[in-house]
């Protein structure tokens, strides 16, 4: 699971790309208005991770996603590839999805 990925994500409208390197069970990466840090673990084929996502520059936000946002995510792992899906913390009802591509 070590390495970069690329990440593919939607939050209900919000959709987006990124980047991030796991390493020793942490997650660092951002795309254009976003970092993103928190921690993974992995489990056989299932992959565990919470990520806290804080806007670095001038992003409105959806409105009903204040942010810093915590997203908690469940999924699996084949290979190079992983899906995962969620919610943020403070809205259990609003479905996160990432796909995760292995970059090098």
């Amino acid at each position: 699971m070590e390495g970069l990925w690329h990440a593919h994500f939607s939050a209900g409208p919000v959709h987006g790309e990124g980047l991030a390197v796991l390493r020793n069970g942490e997650i660092l990466g951002g795309d254009l208005s976003h970092t993103y840090t928190g921690s993974y673990q992995e489990d056989g084929s299932h992959l565990y991770a919470n990520v806290l996502v804080r806007p670095y520059a001038a992003e409105n936000a959806p409105a009903e996603i204040e942010p810093p946002v915590t997203f908690f995510l469940k999924g699996t792992l084949t290979g190079d590839l992983a899906n995962v899906t969620g919610h943020p913390d403070n809205k259990p009802d609003l479905k996160v999805e990432v796909q995760l591509h292995r970059a090098a």
